[in-house]
């Protein structure tokens, strides 16, 4: 069951923007911060888009900076409706940074850079001068202070000072906060104002490099635990927070909704000389031979990993030895699993560098597995019993479905997914909520393409529709909305997803069927995706009768884009289409069923990240006798 985020978030388009710098000074001599301004601060359009102004409302957003390479080439990304197109053939060098500080009115954001040799972005920012142009995009959402904690665990590195320090000025009145600060010597402390009841603990480094020391796992584990509900916010070098993650997650068992940990970079080792490497006084390792046409077949080829990690994934096995069950027949009792089988499944583990083994039976984390238990994602992505993985295994039936056009993938049981998710609440409620998830992105475009303010009463349906929902609720307090959906969505939508000040003024109302006779205004939010053309042109023409006589139907779905180099799109189409017959369809596919459906297009606007919104009303004969006099 998904579990309610106390921090809320907020999404937005993602604009470049070219800004000037317009100062430059050295907060400590450990950090420099660079003033930016110019006229892309706000609303402005560029080749006939019309780009929003910037917006950030979360301590540790993040924006990226795009900046030069080595040889002075500047590669930037480009611009799309809600969101920004990376080149094919050459990667753009960006870096992510926090905004410290927005004025909005006085057109100014302030960036804090770590000051330190090497590194394209602090060398930057050293030479920048007033007048220099600097290239950013984002940011792209902003999570809340989060709701309903007894206190606050704030733990970063140099690297975490701009997000720490904006957190503090802009804690709520009277917050409990235990903060913890590395830094690389005494000198590069700063005055963090704050209204928060924060107690502030700095601990330096004393010339040694960053990232080289465990000073802050010391002090969490040494400091006084305070009771009630904490949220810990942990951020810096990536592996000096495996030891405090390990302390919070599974000594203190910390939920991992309470938690936000992230490795803002990563310590790399020094390059070795060219002359020690002619001494040999380094091991190198041969190049593989990336021509090797079987190779690359075979890893192509080869199912067994993806099924051995999703499966020790489901089982908890990766959580258990992280938490210190080492030796497989505690694994075994743990997750009760057939103590024979399961050894053999570790052992091919350990084969393929998931595991290692000190031979005796008792194993261990790699680098690889590491990094699968510190990323929640990953857990979620991988689990059998969950929608990502299910749509991953709808792939089985490919032939069938290429061979006939029509779904082809049956779970073990012979059922198709569509009947599992109606069976098995984990495998639903995962799906809803990733899907939620998703519509975070096409929210803000949603929002910009009809005149909401002119809409007061909303019914919506279908996918994600509770995110599209709360963000135009928010938008637009008069607004009344309901959701209609099957009773097993309405418990996530209320437990997990919406927020909960939202719900007095968003109407959940149970249903499977058409929407209620009379609707003026109706949203239907990626409702045909999981529906083969004939169901969703029945699903349409069932709504287009609901409408009353001057009302809208607002459709919201993703289209394909036809584009060959697009691997993920074109993979996404073959899931779908196998697991429910319907893949992604093109806007001509989806004009032509709403038509069918007795609808008439008023207008159609792309609103980013492949998504349209088309805006019909109904002029289809036979749905008169079918609309209701009564409105909602």
């Amino acid at each position: 069951m998904p579990t309610r985020s106390p921090r809320s978030v907020v999404t937005f388009p993602i604009v470049l923007r070219e800004l000037t710098v317009l100062r430059a000074q050295n907060v400590t001599s450990g950090m420099r911060r660079l003033t930016l301004g110019g006229p892309q601060l706000g609303a402005f359009v560029k080749d006939g888009l019309e780009l929003p102004a910037l917006r950030t409302e979360g301590f540790d957003d993040h924006v990226k900076f795009f900046l030069a390479d080595e040889s002075g080439r500047l590669v930037l990304p480009r611009q799309q409706v809600s969101s920004l197109d990376w080149p094919e053939d050459e990667r753009p060098v960006a870096k992510d940074y926090t905004p410290v500080r927005y004025d909005p009115e006085g057109g100014e954001i302030d960036f804090d850079f770590v000051r330190h040799d090497g590194g394209v972005a602090s060398t930057w920012a050293e030479n920048v001068v007033p007048g220099d142009s600097a290239w950013i995009a984002g940011p792209k959402m902003s999570h809340s202070h989060p709701a309903g904690a007894d206190w606050i665990l704030v733990v970063g590195d140099e690297t975490a000072l701009p997000a720490i320090g904006r957190w503090l000025a802009e804690m709520p009145k009277g917050t409990k906060a235990r903060v913890f600060v590395e830094i690389g010597e005494d000198s590069h402390r700063q005055e963090l104002p704050t209204d928060a009841d924060a107690e502030i603990v700095w601990l330096s480094r004393n010339g040694a490099p960053a990232g080289s020391t465990d000073l802050l796992e010391r002090a969490v584990r040494a400091a006084e635990w305070l009771p009630g509900t904490v949220f810990a916010w942990v951020a810096g070098e990536a592996v000096t927070l495996k030891g405090i993650r390990r302390l919070l997650v599974n000594e203190r068992q910390v939920p991992r909704e309470q938690t936000h940990i992230t490795g803002y970079w990563r310590r790399t080792t020094p390059p070795v000389p060219a002359e020690a490497a002619q001494t040999g006084n380094v091991s190198t390792v041969g190049e593989e031979d990336e021509d090797d046409a079987h190779e690359r077949l075979h890893a192509l080829t080869d199912l067994a990993p993806p099924y051995a990690i999703r499966t020790a994934v489901t089982l908890g096995v990766f959580d258990l030895v992280d938490r210190g069950v080492r030796h497989a027949a505690e694994l075994a009792r743990s997750t009760g699993a057939d103590p024979a089988t399961l050894t053999v499944l570790l052992d091919y583990l350990v084969g393929i560098d998931l595991l290692a083994t000190d031979g005796e039976g008792h194993y261990s984390l790699t680098r690889i597995s590491e990094e699968l238990v510190e990323d929640d994602h990953s857990a979620d992505e991988y689990h059998l019993e969950g929608a990502e993985a299910a749509l991953d295994a709808s792939l089985s039936g490919l032939l069938h479905t290429v061979r006939t056009g029509r779904a082809g993938y049956r779970t073990h049981a012979g059922r198709t997914l569509s009947e599992e998710m109606a069976r098995e609440s984990r495998l639903a409620d995962t799906a809803r909520a990733a899907v939620e998830d998703e519509a975070r992105w096409i929210a803000p475009g949603v929002l910009r393409a009809h005149d909401w303010a002119a809409v007061t009463e909303l019914t919506a349906t279908g996918h994600g529709a509770a995110t599209v929902v709360e963000t135009l609720v928010k938008e637009f307090p008069r607004l009344r909305a309901r959701i209609i959906a099957l009773p097993s969505v309405l418990r996530v939508l209320r437990t997990a997803i919406i927020d909960e000040h939202l719900l007095p003024r968003i109407d959940l109302i149970p249903g499977s069927g058409p929407v209620p006779a009379g609707t003026r205004t109706l949203l239907m939010s990626r409702e045909l995706e999981w529906l083969a053309d004939e169901d969703a042109e029945h699903t349409l023409a069932e709504a287009a009768s609901a409408l009353a006589p001057d009302g809208t139907l607002l459709l919201v779905e993703q289209v394909a884009t036809h584009d060959p180099e697009d691997t993920e799109a074109l993979l996404h189409h073959l899931r779908l289409k196998c697991a429910f017959g319907s893949g992604v369809r093109d806007e001509a596919h989806l004009t032509i069923l709403a038509e069918r459906a007795g609808l008439t297009l008023l207008g159609l606007k792309d609103i980013g990240w492949d998504h349209r919104l088309w805006t019909f009303t109904c002029t289809r004969p036979d749905a008169e006798e079918r609309r209701a006099g009564t409105t909602w």
